[in-house]
């Protein structure tokens, strides 16, 4: 009887702690929520790894592993030492009005970081985790701003993230500046979770930096940001950057988005960019931008160019080398008969 008893008060308690730090399991946890800042709970912790709990915007999908086949996946939890499985959300992963920061730490500095929905599991075979619950908001989004600027590959990609998702006003006016600041694979991440993450707000700030940036990399990232944000402002502003942008790369790059993401729309402008673009290598592009669209559309649109003898030879080659690589029958049965004519 004391046996099942002890077993007994032992589940308990290990529900307990199931239920405060989101779905760690197998954790040794030392409660610490009298510090509200993850920056001081660093230099106070007396194990790896550091946990805590950070609002997010409305509608956020609850992140975690996943494996199986690509049509088939099923949620199997993470864990904090091992290698992620397939890692994100989907269109059917539950809500969550937070997330679980988890922090490993060494030496004063953070190696290793995991942004995890409050019923992911997570196995943590054993470790050690401060949890020091919420955090003050300030104290939280400078702490992730911090990770993104000095932390390695993964933990400013992750950070980023969590600056994305992150309910505060504040954190899109934290990516901007980043992206400003900033090049390379940082400016391009938080260009893309402005997009993706940040609806109307991060739109007006994609917009500022399409003006304030330089041609370049960091600033044509704007491009498939805008792509993400899948809003009627979005479209427009990139059928304008289509037509008129001042570095042909970024027209060119433009067109493809508008392919890809807004396909109602895009017929007209590359055709458009066929008669109205100066730049060679941006009526290419309009040409591979054309080949993907939707086959019932690309097909014979592709077919009409390759046949169009007013077309420059170099644009009627690009259909009819993006025709004889389709997948569609039909288009491979449209080019068969153009060539025997």
């Amino acid at each position: 009887m004391r046996v099942k008893l002890a077993g007994m008060l032992l589940t308990l308690i290990s529900g307990a702690a199931l239920a405060q730090v989101g779905g760690l399991m197998n954790a040794e946890v030392s409660e610490r929520t009298s510090i509200n800042d993850p920056a001081r709970a660093v230099h106070s912790m007396n194990g790896p790894w550091l946990a805590f709990s950070l609002p997010v915007l409305e509608g956020t999908r609850s992140p975690c592993c996943w494996k199986g086949k690509w049509n088939s996946y099923r949620e199997m939890g993470c864990s904090l030492e091992g290698a992620h499985q397939s890692y994100g959300t989907r269109s059917d992963s539950p809500l969550t009005e937070n997330v679980i920061a988890y922090a490993r730490v060494s030496g004063g500095e953070v190696d290793s970081l995991r942004v995890m929905g409050e019923q992911c599991p997570m196995e943590a075979d054993g470790a050690k985790v401060a949890w020091i619950g919420s955090v003050d908001t300030d104290a939280g989004l400078d702490w992730l701003e911090s990770v993104a600027r000095s932390g390695n590959g993964s933990t400013k990609g992750t950070a980023l993230y969590a600056l994305g998702l992150h309910r505060s006003n504040e954190a899109n006016d934290r990516l901007y500046a980043l992206a400003k600041e900033f090049s390379g694979d940082l400016a391009g991440e938080a260009i893309f979770w402005l997009g993706e993450a940040r609806g109307v707000d991060g739109f007006d700030a994609l917009k500022r930096l399409l003006t304030e940036l330089p041609n370049g990399d960091s600033r044509r990232e704007i491009n498939f940001a805008l792509a993400q944000n899948g809003s009627k402002p979005a479209s427009d502003l990139l059928s304008d950057i289509s037509q008129s942008d001042r570095d042909p790369e970024q027209r060119g790059t433009a067109l493809f988005w508008l392919a890809e993401e807004f396909p109602e729309i895009a017929p007209d402008l590359l055709l458009e960019a066929l008669t109205g673009e100066q730049d060679e290598d941006v009526q290419e592009q309009a040409i591979f931008a054309i080949s993907q669209l939707p086959a019932e559309v690309s097909t014979p649109l592709l077919l009409e160019l390759a046949s169009d003898k007013q077309m420059p030879r170099g644009l009627r080659r690009q259909a009819l080398f993006w025709l004889a690589n389709s997948d569609d029958d039909e288009a491979v049965a449209a080019l068969a008969e153009l060539l025997t004519h």
